[in-house]
């Protein structure tokens, strides 16, 4: 009696919620980056035709690292073909699939999955959209997030703006130097697939490497 009593304990829904978590499911494809109150950071790598098992995700945002040919079985049984390119990003809907590299080559993700719900937005007074769209450019927006592509050539600068609490996706290598709203420097940038936690703060952001750089913003609202 008691051994069937733990086997309906375990059967349980919120077990079998957890059980369709990615990391722990598939663990081989699916790696935290970072875990804090507001985002968790997947780092997502599948090899040529590599194949996952059915999981969920909360709402998130996808950045491709690499070009990806993909198929995606829903829980209904329904699949549809995805194919993107490196530099693609996408806002994907909380729901269950399960994912396979249908292609010849391995490719690389990074997902930003959502935390809580919608917050009142912030409005920037030194918004980098507005002060710089040089460099800031907007690829997407909801009441969640707004994702802002970076674009700085060799020895670039940005103009002083400020972001609210991001993750920073680089998707080239970069080496930037920071100056705050205070006048300190620090050192930014990172390798092609780096992932970052960036405070919202106010700055100006120099690309002291000798290539042009990019990386995607997702900011927080």
């Amino acid at each position: 009696m008691r051994s069937a009593l733990l086997l309906i304990a375990l059967m349980g829904m919120p077990l079998g919620a957890a059980a369709q978590d990615p990391v722990k499911v598939d663990h081989k494809h699916y790696k935290v980056l970072l875990d804090n109150k507001q985002v968790r950071v997947l780092k997502i790598t599948y090899g040529a035709h590599e194949k996952s098992v059915m999981h969920e995700h909360p709402e998130a945002v996808a950045v491709f690292i690499d070009d990806a040919n993909a198929k995606f079985t829903l829980a209904d049984g329904t699949s549809t073909p995805e194919t993107h390119k490196a530099g693609d990003i996408e806002l994907t809907p909380a729901g269950k699939h399960l994912p396979e590299n249908v292609g010849d080559a391995p490719f690389e993700v990074v997902l930003v999955e959502l935390k809580g719900a919608p917050a009142v937005p912030h409005a920037a007074e030194l918004d980098a959209v507005k002060i710089d769209p040089e460099h800031h450019t907007v690829v997407l927006e909801n009441d969640r997030v707004r994702v802002l592509r970076i674009t700085l050539a060799a020895n670039d600068k940005t103009k002083d703006h400020e972001h609210p609490n991001s993750v920073a996706v680089y998707t080239s290598d970069a080496v930037s130097t920071v100056t705050l709203g205070n006048g300190k420097t620090r050192k930014g940038g990172g390798q092609r697939g780096t992932v970052r936690w960036l405070p919202g703060e106010r700055h100006e952001v120099e690309n002291s490497g000798a290539q042009p750089s990019e990386v995607i913003l997702v900011e927080l609202k």
